[in-house]
C-alpha cells in the first residue's frame, strides 16, 4: 500500500516539475538585451542594416497559462517566433546578427544585421525588401548632437533667460509633475545643480560605462532645463521642478568633447522606452537623416499626446533635418541661426536663445555653450512650464504659444488668472 502511494506521489512530482520547466518566465522577469560591440564600431557603420517585421506575440504570454490572461513580458522580451525568424534570415542571407529586440509600442520586432564585405549592400537590401517575412529594411542612420563650446569661466550670467522674466513665471509654475525624457548622452547626476533632479536613468549604450560623469552634452541640456533654483550656487533651470528621465542613447566622439553621435538602434530603444513610460515631453537635441523606424516611433509618440521637441539643422541636405522636420514635431533653432538660414521649411520652427548659454558641465563645472541643441533645451523647459498650468495642450497649442516667447509680455501667459491658455486650447478643439 505504501509502495503504491509512493509511486503515485513520485509520478505527480515528476509531472509537476515538467510543467514548471516548460512554462514561460515570470511576467516580471527582465530579459537582458545582448548587443555585439561591432554595432558601435564606426568602421562598420555603412554595412549595418535594421530589419523589422510585425509580431503579434509582443507584450503577451501564450494562452494556456493558468489564468489564460495576456500580460506584459519583460522589458526587452522577444517572442520565440520572432527569434526563429531572425535566425532564419541570418542563415538565409549569410548575415551577422548584432542584436534584436521587440519594439513594444509599435508591435514590431527589430533585428540589426551586419552585411559581410564580400556581399553587395544593394543586392542584399533588395532581396530582403522582397522577402515576405520582412516588413521594412533600412540602413543604420547616424545622428549628431548640435553644440559648439565657448569658454569664459569667470562670466556667470544667464542672459539668455532674462527676457522671459523667469522670476515672475516661477511664481506661477516651475514644471512640477511634468516628465521630460532627455534622449542624449548621459547626465552627470552628481553635479551640485543636478543632484536629485534626475528621477530615472536609462542607458542604451551598453558597451560603455554606466558612469555618466564625463557626458558633457546631456549634462548641458539637463542644466538648462532643470538646474536647481534657490540652492545658493550655480544656475537656475527653466523648469527646476520637472521630472527628468535621462536616457543615454548617444556617446562621445572623444573624451572631454561635447561632440557625440547616436544611431537608429539606440534612439529607437530610447524612444520606445519613453513612449512606454508615458512621458510628457521628449527632448531630442540632435539631427540626422530621415529614418523610417524612428519616424514610426515619433509618430506614435505624437499620436499619444507626447510633445516631441527637436533641434532644427542650419542646412538642408539628405544627412540632416530629421526629426525636427517631421509632422507633429516642434523644431527649434537658435535666434542667430534663424537669421542665417536661407532655406524655408514647412516644419514648425520656434526661435530660442542658443548662443553662449551658461549651463552645467560634468564634475561640477559650468561653461558657455552655443548651438541649436541649447535652444532646444530652452523650448523644452518653457513647454514644461506651460504644461504644468494646462496639461491638455497639444503640440499645435504649444507651438502657438512658444513662438511668442520673444515678446516682452510673454510671461503674462503664465498668470493663473489669465484665460489665454484656455482660449487657445478651445480654439484648437474647434
Amino acid at each position: 500500500m505504501f509502495i503504491s502511494f509512493l509511486k503515485k506521489f513520485l509520478v505527480f512530482i515528476t509531472l509537476l516539475f515538467m510543467a514548471l520547466s516548460t512554462s514561460v518566465l515570470p511576467v516580471s522577469a527582465k530579459q537582458d538585451l545582448v548587443i555585439d560591440p561591432l554595432l558601435f564600431d564606426i568602421n562598420y557603420t555603412d554595412r549595418i542594416i535594421l530589419v523589422t517585421y510585425s509580431d503579434k506575440h509582443i507584450k503577451r504570454i501564450p494562452v494556456g497559462q493558468p489564468n489564460h490572461a495576456y500580460r506584459k513580458r519583460g522589458e526587452y522580451g522577444n517572442s520565440s517566433w520572432s527569434q526563429r525568424v531572425a535566425a532564419s534570415i541570418e542563415a538565409d542571407y549569410k548575415l551577422k546578427m548584432l542584436t534584436q529586440w521587440s519594439i513594444s509600442e509599435i508591435g514590431e520586432h527589430c533585428v540589426v544585421y551586419l552585411i559581410n564585405e564580400n556581399q553587395s549592400m544593394a543586392e542584399i537590401i533588395t532581396a530582403l525588401s522582397n522577402d515576405n517575412r520582412i516588413d521594412n529594411v533600412q540602413l543604420m542612420s547616424t545622428f549628431k548632437v548640435l553644440a559648439e563650446e565657448y569658454s569664459d569661466p569667470y562670466y556667470r550670467l544667464q542672459s539668455s533667460i532674462h527676457p522671459f522674466n523667469l522670476e515672475k513665471i516661477h511664481s506661477q509654475t516651475t514644471g512640477k509633475n511634468v516628465t521630460i525624457a532627455i534622449i542624449d548622452t548621459g547626465v552627470d547626476i552628481k553635479h551640485p545643480d543636478l543632484e536629485g533632479q534626475v528621477n530615472v536613468i536609462k542607458d542604451f549604450v551598453t558597451h560603455q560605462s554606466t558612469d555618466f560623469s564625463s557626458d558633457g552634452h546631456g549634462t548641458a541640456i539637463a542644466g538648462i532645463i532643470a538646474a536647481k533654483a534657490n540652492n545658493g550656487q550655480g544656475i537656475v533651470g527653466l523648469a527646476p521642478d520637472s521630472r527628468i528621465v535621462a536616457m543615454k542613447a548617444c556617446w562621445e566622439v572623444s573624451k572631454g568633447n561635447l561632440d557625440a553621435v547616436c544611431n537608429s538602434f539606440t534612439l529607437a530603444l530610447a524612444l520606445n522606452t519613453a513612449i512606454d513610460m508615458k512621458v510628457d515631453v521628449i527632448n531630442l537635441s540632435l539631427t540626422g537623416p530621415h529614418d523610417p523606424l524612428l519616424a514610426r516611433l515619433i509618430d506614435t509618440a505624437v499620436r499619444q499626446g507626447i510633445i516631441v521637441i527637436a533641434s532644427q539643422t542650419d542646412r538642408q541636405d539628405d544627412k540632416s533635418g530629421f526629426p525636427a522636420q517631421q509632422p507633429g514635431v516642434i523644431g527649434v533653432q537658435s535666434h542667430n541661426h534663424m537669421l542665417q538660414t536661407s532655406y524655408k521649411t514647412q516644419a514648425q520652427i520656434v526661435p530660442a536663445p542658443g548662443e553662449q548659454i551658461l549651463t552645467t558641465l560634468p564634475n561640477g563645472a559650468y561653461d558657455f555653450i552655443s548651438g541649436n541643441s541649447m535652444a532646444t533645451a530652452h523650448v523644452t523647459g518653457l513647454a514644461a512650464l506651460l504644461l504644468q498650468l494646462e496639461r491638455g495642450l497639444t503640440n499645435q497649442d504649444l507651438y502657438k504659444l512658444l513662438v511668442k516667447a520673444d515678446e516682452p509680455k510673454f510671461y503674462e501667459l503664465f498668470n493663473t488668472n489669465s484665460t489665454k491658455l484656455m482660449v487657445i486650447k478651445a480654439g484648437h478643439k474647434h
